[in-house]
C-alpha cells in the first residue's frame, strides 16, 4: 500500500515538472533526506515552489512528501525577511518506539520564515511549521507535526551549506505518538 502511494506520487512530480533546479539533501546520524525543489514562476503573489522528498530514517520509519510553497519578501518595512505558506501531502511508514509498525497519510498546512541581516546576505536563519490535525489525517495517524530551524550559508550563488534541527511527529491511534526524527541535521542546496 506504502510503495503504491510513493509510486503515484512519483508518477505525479515526473508529469508536472520537466527539470529540477534544486536538490537538497541532508544527513544526520540516523537520517538521510533527500528533496528536488523546482520553481513554478513569479507573479504577484510572490515565487511558488514544488517539491518531491523522501526522508529515510530506517526501514521502519520512511516518510514521502510533495507540495507547493508560495513565499515572497515583505519588502522595504521589514529588510531582509521573507515569508511563505504552503501545504503538502505526504505518506508515511511509522515505528518509532513502538513494537507495531503504522501506516499513516495526511494533508498538512505550514508556513515559514527566513531572515537574512542586510549586512550579511549570505546567511540565513529560517524556521518551518507543517500541521495536520485528525480530519485530514488518515491511516493509522491521528494527527501530524513537523517543525524545524536552520542556519545557512551561501558558499556560492549556486550553492548552500547548512545546519539544521528537526522534530517530525505523528499522534498514532491506539498507540503512544511516534517521533518519525528528531535532532541536528548537516545538509546542502544546490541550485543549477
Amino acid at each position: 500500500m506504502l510503495l503504491r502511494r510513493i509510486v503515484a506520487l512519483s508518477l505525479l512530480t515526473v508529469s508536472t515538472t520537466a527539470l529540477a533546479d534544486t536538490i537538497d539533501i541532508n544527513l544526520s546520524d540516523t537520517s538521510a533526506q533527500f528533496q528536488y525543489k523546482s520553481s513554478m514562476g513569479r507573479d504577484a503573489l510572490g515565487k511558488t515552489e514544488f517539491h518531491v522528498g523522501v526522508l529515510y530514517v530506517d526501514k521502519n520509519n520512511l516518510l514521502s512528501d510533495f507540495g507547493l510553497l508560495v513565499k515572497d519578501e515583505l519588502g522595504g518595512n521589514a529588510p531582509g525577511f521573507s515569508v511563505g505558506v504552503g501545504i503538502k501531502g505526504l505518506v508515511a511508514k511509522v515505528k518509532g518506539n513502538n513494537p507495531t509498525t503504522s501506516n499513516a497519510s495526511a494533508m498538512a498546512l505550514g508556513a515559514m520564515a527566513r531572515y537574512s541581516p542586510p549586512a550579511t546576505q549570505r546567511l540565513g536563519f529560517v524556521g518551518e511549521v507543517y500541521l495536520s490535525p485528525n480530519i485530514v489525517t488518515f491511516g493509522d495517524a491521528n494527527r501530524y507535526v513537523e517543525t524545524g530551524v536552520r542556519m545557512e550559508y551561501e558558499v556560492i550563488p549556486q550553492a548552500v551549506v547548512y545546519l539544521g534541527y528537526r522534530k517530525i511527529g505523528f499522534g498514532l491511534k491506539n498507540q503512544p505518538d511516534a517521533t518519525l526524527d528528531e535532532g541536528f541535521n548537516l545538509g546542502v542546496r544546490i541550485s543549477f
